[in-house]
């Protein structure tokens, strides 16, 4: 079976900034070469799908939705008031007629939007979605317009399940076409121990995961932190945001926590950043160069934000394993699922056991470059993102073949 795909995408902000100042000449050529270039040099999710999806013969497109250049070009060659971002994702959806619209990113699209698309965009047959990440009341409501939703862990799966909406499990995966462009060497590796990722404190997102950074660099553990962090102010707000939360509980008003959604970051209480965290600190990396960062470093923590609750499945695991570097993640309960720990991966049960297992893999290099191996030999085989498009497919034909027409 044949059909076509479309998919509404979102980027990191980062990406798309690194992307622009590489790429200066992109002011002067069309939406359509532009869109071209973009995607063959992303690294991010967008790019990797589309690629493998038409490398299978499927006939793919995409939109990057928070990419403002790009999508105020299309208004401009389509002569559309650049203010009304609705319309201009409605054009293009409609202009290229999908069988399938995918929404990667569901905090982009609003409800009445989706709806909008499957009244009035004839080709459609299906509005499915993909979501690995915390949930908002704006995701929750368009979540309620898609008819199922693809996910990255046996947790979030559930979760979206118990919501009353269909689910399925499809891990991410490694762009094996990334290893052409970093000059990929499994040998040489300059760095020593590294983080790369964000540093968002509150909620569901990096509270553990910092305190746990925190505890290696009071360890005097040698790593090197390459973060994304929010600024002073920011995280001023969200601490004023707790008080004001507190007051509303003390009131008996908490009915408005999930009335008004910037009150979902007061929940917990938002410590600031500690002095030694900000002394280790470097700038982020993002896209190519990050994977090049990955590919020379020797280990690459990684930890599991809060919404992954007890399972494991983020794209970091298969980022650094695809590149050959040694894995260092958070012990999970489906861990053996995707790698063998202690051979593959090495796996973690707490801040005390990382810093453990952190000094033995700086102390053993002929061990931490067998697991370092081994790892990136079961990606290449298992985790690629062209295998997880041939699952998607698969997934997508078979829901077509049950659905009338």
């Amino acid at each position: 079976m044949s059909f076509r795909l479309f998919s509404i995408s979102s980027m990191y902000q980062g990406s798309i900034d690194s992307f622009y100042n590489k790429h200066p000449e992109t002011d002067r050529i069309p939406y359509k070469d532009h869109l071209a270039l973009l995607l063959e040099e992303t690294t991010e999710f967008a790019g990797s799908y589309v690629r493998n999806f038409r490398k299978l013969e499927i006939d793919a497109d995409c939109l990057i939705a928070n990419d403002n250049r790009l999508q105020l070009k299309w208004a401009r060659e389509k002569g559309i008031d650049g203010e009304k971002k609705a319309e201009i994702l409605f054009d293009q959806v409609k202009s290229f007629s999908p069988d399938i619209l995918l929404i990667e990113n569901l905090s982009v699209v609003s409800s009445g939007l989706l709806q909008h698309f499957r009244q009035h965009v004839k080709s459609i047959r299906l509005i499915a979605a993909n979501h690995c990440s915390p949930f908002n009341s704006k995701v929750l409501d368009s979540l309620k317009e898609v008819d199922f939703v693809f996910t990255c862990t046996p947790g979030i799966k559930a979760n979206i399940e118990s919501k009353g909406k269909k689910a399925y499990l499809v891990y991410h995966g490694f762009d094996a076409d990334l290893l052409q462009r970093i000059d990929y060497d499994c040998v040489s590796s300059p760095n020593g121990f590294i983080f790369s990722g964000s540093l968002i404190s509150g909620g569901d997102f990096h509270t553990q995961r910092i305190r746990l950074i925190e505890q290696i660099l009071k360890e005097n553990i040698p790593i090197d932190l390459y973060v994304n962090l929010e600024n002073k102010f920011r995280i001023r707000a969200k601490q004023a945001i707790y008080l004001f939360s507190a007051f509303l509980k003390k009131i008996k008003m908490e009915e408005h926590f999930n009335r008004y959604q910037f009150l979902q970051y007061g929940k917990t209480w938002v410590d600031s950043y500690s002095y030694l965290l900000l002394k280790h600190k470097k700038p982020p990396v993002f896209g190519i160069d990050m994977f090049k960062l990955f590919n020379r470093s020797k280990i690459v923590l990684n930890f599991h934000i809060g919404v992954a609750g007890d399972y494991a499945g983020n794209m970091r695991m298969f980022e650094v394993t695809g590149v050959g570097s040694c894995l260092l993640t958070d012990n999970k309960k489906n861990i053996n699922d995707l790698f063998i720990p202690g051979s593959e991966v090495v796996t973690y049960d707490n801040p005390d056991d990382c810093i453990e297992k952190a000094k033995w893999l700086l102390n053993h290099e002929d061990e931490r470059k067998k697991i370092a191996l081994a790892g990136h030999q079961r990606t290449l085989k298992f985790h690629t993102v062209e295998n997880r498009c041939r699952t998607i497919i698969d997934i997508l034909e078979e829901v077509l073949n049950h659905s009338p027409r």
